[in-house]
């Protein structure tokens, strides 16, 4: 009868170290070591996290502050003004409505 001999230890596919099993997580679904140990899957995973966030961080609209153009600027701020100013008279006519439909 053949026996299955279990490894002690595996080698990390990123740092190249042979590491005992406990330095590896244990993939769900086929029940063995993970190809990375649990430092260089942590490294990996913080690396790919940081990257995201600074993607993110793009902004996909003009930041009035950072328009040089004074002219340019100025056109923004305006139509920033006029979009907070329609959005307070939307507001402000809605709130009239509800008061006047509760009483």
């Amino acid at each position: 009868m053949k026996q299955k001999l279990i490894p002690e230890t595996s080698f990390c596919g990123c740092c190249r170290k042979e590491l005992p099993l406990e330095a590896f997580y244990i993939e769900k679904n086929t029940q063995r070591p993970d190809r990375y140990c649990k430092e260089c899957r942590r490294a990996a995973s913080n690396v790919r996290y940081y990257h995201v966030q600074a993607a993110e961080h793009t902004h996909r609209y003009p930041v009035i502050t950072e328009t040089a153009d004074r002219a340019l600027r100025m056109a923004l701020i305006m139509h920033a003004w006029q979009v907070v100013k329609e959005s307070v008279a939307r507001k402000r006519k809605r709130l009239r409505e509800e008061d006047i439909s509760s009483h």
